[in-house]
């Protein structure tokens, strides 16, 4: 647990360095799903439109210090996503890259990611989950997508909210926008991921 504490006190410091603000939130109800299905889930959302392309904020809570991340956010139909973190005029933070059930997290400060394909769960007992809810809708012509998302691991004393600003719908995305370019990048499994959040879970319900 001493080595995780340090982890989240590194973290806390790095993005105040970077701008990060804090940025109270306040708590929210929403539908407990399986940390697997969270990405697939947020894709269904944006079924209603062939593309979206949108700037964002993130309201980010971690271990009760609160961040302002600000980023990009792609969509195309079907089951494409791409969202691109940065602290305010700093450098990218993190990417999340969905594509048909692959995903891929980018972590470029280290030069690392970790990629694997996503396997439906069900709500089994010890499996990482989100709280999520999806709000202020806009219509779009084949129907409806939220702007806002929210969403809190139990336990685990993370919660977030995605807002998303001035859509674009049904543009253009760039070529090659749901592929990775990392050469030389080191590659690690999805699981590891996983893994953590679990301790970090656990960790939590042992104090």
């Amino acid at each position: 647990m001493k080595s995780l504490k340090y982890g989240l006190v590194a973290l806390s410091i790095c993005a105040i360095a970077l701008g990060c603000a804090p940025q109270r939130m306040p708590e929210q109800e929403g539908e407990k799903v399986p940390l697997s299905r969270v990405i697939p889930l947020i894709t269904t959302q944006y079924q209603g439109v062939r593309s979206l392309q949108a700037q964002v904020t993130v309201k980010l809570e971690v271990q009760e210090e609160f961040y302002l991340l600000h980023g990009l956010f792609l969509y195309e139909n079907p089951a494409s996503l791409r969202l691109q973190l940065a602290a305010n005029l700093g450098p990218t933070l993190g990417e999340v890259i969905y594509a048909d059930g692959l995903l891929t997290i980018l972590v470029p400060s280290e030069e690392r990611l970790y990629q694997g394909w996503l396997q439906e769960t069900g709500p089994e007992e010890g499996t990482p989950s989100l709280a999520m809810s999806f709000q202020d809708y806009l219509d779009a012509e084949h129907g409806r997508f939220p702007t806002r998302l929210y969403g809190e691991a139990e336990g685990a004393g993370l919660r977030f909210e995605l807002r998303l600003k001035k859509p674009k719908v049904n543009a253009p995305v760039p070529a090659g926008a749901f592929i990775p370019r990392t050469v030389g990048w080191e590659i690690r499994p999805l699981a590891d991921l996983k893994e953590l959040l679990y301790y970090t879970s656990r960790g939590e319900k042992q104090r």
